[in-house]
């Protein structure tokens, strides 16, 4: 080919539109055999055989590919001044846009059985993406989406009987990149570790592999961390038949309560409740002297379930009036006392309820105590509670309260009103309406209101929402 036919070939390829050369190209592959042959010779996406390596390089940089993803999606914030910029970093939706590409030619391959380059293209989005990722520009996770993805792609390699020098080609890069920090909270709905279960059983020396890995995990984790590499251990030794390293693992890091989770369901597996209850009130006593409070209430609750399976009444009291005074699902446990306590004895228990509940105040403390004296016929105590707690609980008892106590129920009502009359907000105007129309339905209410009316129609004339308001009464 001469320089000048050379030259003109370059400026074809650089000028023709790419669909005008895929239509040649197909045409012409279908009316020429050994056109074809050579062209899919050459940029077929089978595996192509290994030489001399034992794994073939990958097709293409991918490194690179990822980084000028995110150095073409470069965003900047802008200052006041034209030339004044801070925070460097990423478009997230148009680097996830360059990266997708890659993961369709990581499907590509294994549509045409080369796992290996698909591999490659998945393991590179995975150990090159934190490099350039950074949580404070990919608010929606676009990008860990694509890092997810990748790790998807792997596993459903591993799910479907790779060879063994793929399932190597995987597990010896796996080695490589997971004690590395910067794959810490990378992915959105999926993480690397996920890859970890294939290897045990599936991968040469697995099983030992793997221990080691998580062994290192354990060494250099803070706790929470070391406490789920505790338990992913135990389980490896387990499912390898390792019942005695299983066992010795779970004495030494029996302080975790997930570790003690895992020694509970043993013994109650095999009914032994008396070693189940010493190792739920040594876990109680860690957690207090801890203040882990919600690790207590579940403790609690599982020495409850070991006592009720016992139908041992006296220590099922003693539990339900813990965890009541601990303020958790308190409804839940005065139901519980009401069906264990005995008539007889419920007087004195009724007491103890009450002045707990006076004395500590949680969530819903104010209606179960309502609801109490409710279903003990206690009117005043429920008419002082209401009164004390506002109108709301008023509102809320009032079916209870009106007819027993109507005068007083009106004149809380006005003094709510009243009060709210004084706040110079809409809400609060809407709120002297919806008050006043309620005060009506009561006897001789309509007079009185009709006169409030006219005071605050004098006294607020100034304030156009709230005389809105008060046309809205009558």
């Amino acid at each position: 080919m001469t320089m000048e036919s050379n030259d003109l070939l370059k400026d074809i390829l650089a000028h023709t539109a790419t669909s005008k050369l895929k239509q040649f190209i197909s045409e012409y592959a279908n009316d020429h055999a050994d056109f074809r042959n050579v062209f899919l010779e050459k940029f077929s996406p089978k595996p192509k055989p290994k030489p001399d390596s034992k794994h073939k390089q990958p097709e293409e940089d991918y490194p690179r590919i990822i980084k000028k993803a995110f150095d073409e999606g470069e965003s900047r914030s802008h200052g006041r001044y034209r030339n004044d910029y801070y925070d460097i970093g990423f478009d997230a939706e148009a680097v996830s846009n360059k990266l997708e590409p890659l993961l369709e030619k990581a499907r590509y391959y294994l549509r045409h059985d080369n796992r290996e380059e698909a591999i490659h293209i998945a393991q590179n989005l995975i150990d090159t993406i934190p490099d350039y990722w950074d949580e404070n520009f990919d608010y929606e996770g676009d990008v860990q989406v694509i890092y997810d993805e990748a790790i998807d792609l792997l596993e459903d390699i591993l799910n479907d009987e790779p060879t063994t020098e793929q399932m190597e080609l995987i597990f010896s890069w796996y080695e490589r990149v997971i004690g590395d920090e910067k794959h810490n909270y990378m992915g959105l709905n999926t993480s690397l570790e996920v890859l970890e279960n294939y290897f045990a059983a599936d991968a040469a020396g697995g099983f030992e592999r793997v221990l080691r890995i998580v062994d290192k995990r354990i060494a250099i984790s803070e706790e929470y961390e070391k406490q789920r590499a505790v338990v992913e251990k135990i389980y490896l030794l387990e499912e390898n038949n390792r019942e005695a390293a299983a066992d010795q693992t779970i004495e030494q890091y029996l302080f975790f309560p997930d570790v003690r989770a895992i020694r509970l369901k043993r013994l109650l597996t095999a009914e032994r409740y008396d070693d189940a209850i010493r190792l739920l009130q040594e876990g109680i006593q860690i957690a207090r002297e801890k203040k882990t409070i919600g690790t207590v209430n579940e403790w609690q609750k599982e020495l409850l379930s070991i006592y009720t399976r016992l139908n041992n009444k006296a220590k099922m009291v003693e539990i339900t009036k813990e965890l009541f005074v601990e303020g958790r699902e308190q409804r839940a446990c005065y139901q519980s006392l009401r069906k264990l306590t005995p008539e007889d004895e419920w007087p004195d228990m009724l007491t103890w309820i009450l002045q707990i509940l006076s004395e500590k105040r949680y969530y819903d403390t104010g209606e179960l105590r309502a609801d109490i004296y409710v279903e003990h016929k206690r009117w005043d105590d429920l008419l002082q509670l209401c009164r004390n707690s506002g109108v709301g609980m008023i509102r809320k008892y009032e079916k209870h309260l009106r007819p027993r106590y109507p005068k007083e129920v009106f004149s809380i009502y006005l003094q709510y009103v009243q009060q709210q009359a004084t706040i110079t907000d809409k809400e609060a105007y809407k709120r002297v309406g919806q008050t006043l129309i309620w005060m009506k339905s009561f006897e001789g209410g309509t007079a009185v209101v009709r006169e409030l009316i006219n005071q605050f129609r004098e006294t607020y004339k100034r304030r156009p929402y709230m005389m809105k308001e008060l046309d809205r009464v009558f």
